[in-house]
């Protein structure tokens, strides 16, 4: 058994090293995806929750405007879809900072860190 290949063992250590650097690429692509998903900068993350704040807002109050004149009621569904809409602003942004997105149903926040 002395006629080992030295340059097999070269070539299995090379391979070794290429695949602890992929491992190395794709453990940091996971991290950066399992991130919050927040935008970078105060500036950036202060115009997005304006922006879901206001656009929940617009949204149901416009949708109520558009049933209130469809079916000739007074404004309730504007002051209706108006307050849903804002709720539906302030869930986006408690989604957004509580890193959950648009997930739905069960989350694993009863696990401990060793068992995820």
């Amino acid at each position: 058994m002395s006629n080992q290949n030295p340059a097999g063992y070269e070539r299995l250590a090379d391979i070794e090293r290429r695949i602890s650097a992929m491992q190395g690429r794709h453990n940091k692509n996971e991290k950066q995806k399992n991130d919050r998903g927040l935008p970078v900068g105060v500036g950036a993350i202060m115009g997005r929750v304006a922006t879901e704040l206001v656009a929940g807002v617009v949204v149901g109050a416009f949708v109520g405007w558009i049933l209130d004149n469809w079916l000739g009621t007074s404004p309730l569904f504007l002051v209706l879809l108006f307050f849903l809409g804002a709720m539906a602003g302030m869930l986006n942004v408690w989604r957004m900072f509580s890193g959950r997105g648009f997930a739905v149903g069960y989350f694993d926040e009863h696990r401990g860190s060793s068992e995820k």
